[in-house]
């Protein structure tokens, strides 16, 4: 996101908030039961200006998030879970501007098989998740991508203004023409 933002031209001043989601099987109490495959999972939020996203080392997002993750309680779920309940028919959005990601890496859906082979690829059904309007995917490789089970694909999602100068970005990441911090 920290490369969308600068793309995009975001003023410094202007809050960036982040939404993603996080497994709580294990969080409420009583836990999930085992093999449950429904939905085990609420959002969560960080937020910090542009500036310090763009300008500040990739590890400070990172704690960022990382403190935002401190607050997934038992107390959090069930507070989220009535706060659904009583505001779901008016319609449920994380607010304007909002850059969700989320790692479907590791939700088993390239390895689910109903006899027929495992998925070609797993892509979201919408790209409003989360309440984002602009979210980033971390997506696995499915089982028919032999050769590619170490990495992972990104889909982003970015304004049409945004495009050029991202495009910019990332060829001079893929070709190392500067390093890490000046992203």
């Amino acid at each position: 996101m920290r490369g969308v933002v600068k793309a995009a031209g975001v003023p410094g001043h202007e809050k960036v908030k982040f939404a993603y989601s996080i497994n709580v099987r294990k969080l409420v109490k009583p836990p999930l039961p085992v093999g449950y495959w429904g939905n085990g999972c609420v959002p969560m939020y960080a937020q910090l200006s542009a500036k310090e996203l763009v300008e500040n080392p990739i590890w400070e997002t990172a704690k960022v998030i990382k403190k935002s993750k401190s607050n997934a309680r038992d107390e959090y779920v069930r507070s989220f879970i009535d706060f659904q309940e009583l505001n779901y028919a008016k319609g449920i959005t994380a607010g304007k501007g909002v850059s969700g990601f989320t790692d479907w890496r590791h939700l088993g859906h390239s390895t689910v098989d109903f006899g027929w082979g495992g998925p070609v690829t797993v892509l979201p059904l919408s790209r409003h998740l989360l309440g984002s309007v602009e979210p980033c995917f971390f997506l696995p490789y499915s089982s028919a991508n032999a050769g590619s089970k170490d990495g992972f694909k990104v889909l982003i999602t970015l304004p049409e203004i945004a495009l050029h100068a991202f495009r910019q970005d990332m060829e001079k990441f893929t070709s190392l023409q500067f390093g890490l911090s000046s992203l």
